[in-house]
């Protein structure tokens, strides 16, 4: 009875195994290489550019605000009194704390723009992975790479398994040529 039990769960466990492998298609995709290729993309790095750029300006601005204000009290420190002295070296500290906190500010600003620009091109390169996975059958689609990591270990067909070329043609993209000689 119990050899019957076993061999009747074994072949059990392996239809099973079999029914549930057959359901499965995995692909892959390298998202960041198609979100490259959206003309929107170069827009959105052209208008985070421009804002770091602001960003960078006022800091220089200030840090040569702060320099100049430096450097006029070392010139003047001689013949300036302690108590005055004292006073606008307390005001150069209290304007590096500024400067610090506005780099602070701007990395968030930064951040928050990045994100803001982006995440509208996400979502519509994510919508059309789950459009390309639903009409192709996938059941699962997992990232090739993240943060330029490789996340892909092994796949008997790559060829078969790459839904990065399905995902770029649904877009109406097409892939730079390459040219020899780079």
């Amino acid at each position: 009875m119990k050899k019957i039990f076993l061999t009747l769960l074994s072949v059990t466990t392996l239809s099973t195994a079999t029914t549930f492998a057959q359901g499965l298609k995995i692909g892959f995709v390298q998202s960041e290489y198609v979100l490259g290729l959206l003309p929107e993309a170069k827009a959105a790095r052209q208008d985070v550019a421009a804002f770091e750029r602001k960003l960078n300006n006022k800091l220089t601005a200030m840090r040569q605000g702060l320099e100049l204000q430096a450097a006029q009290l070392q010139q003047e420190a001689a013949n300036l009194s302690d108590t005055v002295r004292a006073v606008r070296e307390q005001e150069l500290q209290e304007l590096q704390q500024d400067i610090l906190s506005e780099q602070e500010t701007a990395q968030q600003q930064m951040q928050f723009k990045v994100m803001q620009a982006m995440s509208p091109l996400r979502q519509k390169v994510q919508q059309t992975i789950d459009s390309v996975a639903q009409l192709n059958g996938y059941t699962h689609i997992f990232p090739a790479s993240v943060n330029g990591q490789a996340m892909l270990v092994y796949t008997q067909n790559p060829e078969e398994s790459n839904v990065t070329p399905l995902i770029i043609e649904a877009l109406g993209l097409s892939e730079p040529t390459e040219t020899s000689g780079q």
